[in-house]
């Protein structure tokens, strides 16, 4: 018996054929439903955090970035998704004027990370262990200085991402 080319790619474009049909009427993957986290427990070590210019004196060439730093105790209440999958993402409100920028430094529980204003992080990936999840953070606030005009307020919370 001969089997001339013709046949084979004949063949081959055939197999590919019912490849790629098998791929695209294969259902997609769920995708994973968000939920905002419940964090009342949480506690700021300072209601306002007095910004400090990183260069004692700024210049037009120099440095014009001011920091602050505060501890955070997290509390975040977990409860609807114990032992499941899940990513949990650190979220910070989009600052006023200038581009805010957080960075934190955990004790372990959480990933260490930052974050720019309107933006959001991920601090974990795994399965959910307990109803409360407690950590504290270290966090550093950065923004250009000759941007900041008045007080304002930082808000952050968190978001879980969880599969169905």
């Amino acid at each position: 018996m001969k089997i001339s080319l013709r046949q084979i790619v004949k063949g081959a474009l055939l197999a590919l054929c019912a490849i790629l049909f098998a791929i695209l009427v294969m259902p997609s993957p769920a995708s994973a439903a968000t939920f905002r986290v419940d964090d009342t427990g949480t506690l700021v070590s300072q209601p306002v955090t007095p910004m400090k210019w990183r260069q004692v004196v700024p210049s037009r060439t120099g440095d014009n970035a001011v920091e602050g730093q505060l501890s955070v105790s997290l509390r975040l209440n977990l409860t609807n998704w114990v032992n499941r999958p899940a990513r949990i993402y650190m979220v910070l409100a989009p600052t006023e004027g200038e581009q805010l920028i957080a960075t934190w430094r955990t004790q372990g529980r959480l990933l260490p990370g930052s974050v720019r204003g309107g933006g959001r992080a991920l601090v974990f990936d795994g399965v959910v262990q307990g109803p409360f999840l407690n950590e504290t953070i270290q966090l550093n606030l950065l923004a250009d200085g000759r941007l900041l005009t008045r007080t304002q307020q930082l808000q952050f919370y968190f978001e879980i991402e969880v599969s169905p």
